[in-house]
């Protein structure tokens, strides 16, 4: 893959290019979910570093005005290794993205971890109500930490499913996903209160506007920078929905595109 092609899927290789980016959606309307690709275990960087470097990235996104939030995984802080010591960094970065109003978004890890993070995620969430964490409709357990996470009123980032599920029961059929998420998704329209519908999929598209137009909630569509970015514009003007781009940035950019189809 050429560089051009690569520009289109990722939103710049350092801070300036992609806050530069995130500037420019803004101005349409787009709202932006920034997602670091140098992650502690594959760049070296310490974990105080990682830190430094999440703080740095809120401070720059208030000072500039940029609207959205930001995308991190709990593995990024160590949480596997030590768990109490990572929730500590971890809600140092929180504070840091609640001082300039950004949302912070966990996202999911290996099926082997799901239960460990949303154990987390719910003890976080008692502390910062607008943390949010991401689920996928994949696996066969969604539909009860989905309950799980309502039940605690929290917020989430539903997905189809692209992270490595290993032993965890889930399916891989694209049929069976796609009604296991249209299955989640109703439930979040009936009972969620704040959400992320995050998918490409015309017919799941089409589904939730429909829910949205009969059973407002506050929700928003996301979609990466890159995939079907026409379409998030449809949402956004002739729609009138929310609508939030994820922004991959970085110097490894091949692990998002491997996970998202774009490699093979």
């Amino acid at each position: 893959m050429n560089v051009p092609e690569i520009e289109r899927y990722i939103a710049g290789s350092t801070l300036p290019e992609v806050l530069d980016r995130a500037r420019l959606l803004n101005k349409e309307g787009i709202g932006t979910l920034l997602s670091p690709l140098d992650r502690t275990v594959d760049s070296g960087e310490s974990i105080p570093e990682r830190v430094e470097m999440l703080r740095a990235l809120s401070k720059e996104m208030g000072m500039k005005m940029i609207r959205g939030g930001i995308s991190v995984r709990l593995s990024d802080f160590g949480f596997f290794e030590d768990p109490k010591g990572a929730v500590e960094y971890f809600k140092t970065v929180i504070r840091s993205a609640e001082e300039y109003a950004l949302a912070l978004w966990i996202d999911m890890e290996d099926g082997k971890n799901v239960g460990a993070v949303l154990d987390a995620y719910i003890e976080l969430r008692k502390l910062f109500p607008h943390l949010s964490v991401t689920l996928q409709s994949r696996l066969d357990r969604t539909a009860s930490d989905l309950r799980r996470v309502i039940t605690a009123r929290g917020r989430v980032r539903l997905v189809k499913g692209e992270y490595p599920i290993g032993d965890e029961p889930g399916s891989s059929d694209p049929d069976e996903i796609r009604r296991r998420y249209l299955r989640d998704m109703e439930l979040l329209f009936s009972e969620g209160a704040m959400f992320a519908i995050a998918t490409h999929d015309e017919i799941v598209l089409e589904s939730a506007a429909r829910l949205q137009k009969n059973h407002p909630r506050m929700m928003e569509f996301q979609m990466y920078l890159g995939f079907r970015e026409d379409r998030i514009r449809t949402l956004l003007y002739e729609g009138g929905f929310p609508v939030t781009m994820y922004l991959p940035f970085g110097l490894r950019p091949e692990p998002h595109l491997r996970r998202t189809g774009v490699l093979s």
